[in-house]
């Protein structure tokens, strides 16, 4: 490998005299493949470092544009994903607070002092999900209804993944009954 100009040279030579790096590089191309694909390759292979100018080896000058342009189109849809999950979520949170104010203040005329296995059956929660279920369920734990509350937490099936957590939820509404909290 010949002794070149240094590394700062050859970045003083790529901002202002682009036609003498050039030069170097088809000389040193030719000389010292070795010197070239260390110090001036580099230069050529960094697509964001071009400015348009035609080089040896270099990707085209497009590849900058390609890349903003692509960029630009990604920011856009992510933009417009964001705005139709925003839209769709605001639905689906109002049909979920309907959901539970039906299952959790019934009409009047549908309240009474009957206990609660009496007046609920299956289907009550046959259109509610697994999730639902729980978040009533806790709900009323918090409101100190804990027959309503074991009445929800039973109706997670097995297979739901709230199984467990309603099973723990049930035996502390048991040791809640118990010392009267």
């Amino acid at each position: 490998m010949s002794n070149g100009p240094s590394k700062e040279d050859l970045e003083f030579y790529w901002q202002n005299s682009r036609q003498y790096f050039d030069e170097l590089a088809e000389h040193y191309q030719q000389a010292d493949p070795e010197y070239y694909r260390t110090y001036i390759k580099p230069f050529y292979d960094n697509p964001f470092r071009s400015t348009g100018k035609k080089n040896p080896t270099s990707v085209k000058s497009g590849a900058k544009f390609i890349v903003i342009a692509v960029l630009f189109l990604v920011a856009a849809g992510a933009g417009a994903v964001f705005f139709l999950i925003s839209k769709s979520t605001d639905t689906v949170e109002k049909k979920f607070e309907e959901k539970i104010n039906k299952m959790v203040n019934p009409p009047e005329e549908k309240k009474s002092e009957e206990k609660v296995n009496e007046t609920a059956n299956e289907e009550d929660t046959k259109d509610l999900s697994d999730e639902d279920k729980y978040i009533i369920g806790a709900k009323y734990i918090s409101e100190k209804k804990y027959d309503k509350a074991v009445y929800y937490l039973k109706r997670i099936p097995p297979t739901s993944k709230r199984y467990e957590e309603a099973q723990q939820l049930i035996k502390s509404v048991k040791y809640l009954k118990k010392y009267n909290k």
